[in-house]
């Protein structure tokens, strides 16, 4: 596991804990972060 897909991951889970304290701005742009840092991970397997 790569630093960025672990980001990547710890975004997602910050969404949907901020979905469930009703903050949905928050999570909306954790959850653009986390899907972002995971895609750029699976594109660029030999950077990273």
């Amino acid at each position: 596991m790569s630093i960025r897909r672990l980001l990547g991951v710890a975004f997602l889970f910050l969404a949907i804990s901020m979905f469930i304290e009703q903050m949905w701005w928050v999570g909306g742009i954790c959850l653009l972060i986390g899907i972002g840092m995971t895609a750029k991970w699976r594109k660029k397997k030999h950077i990273w």
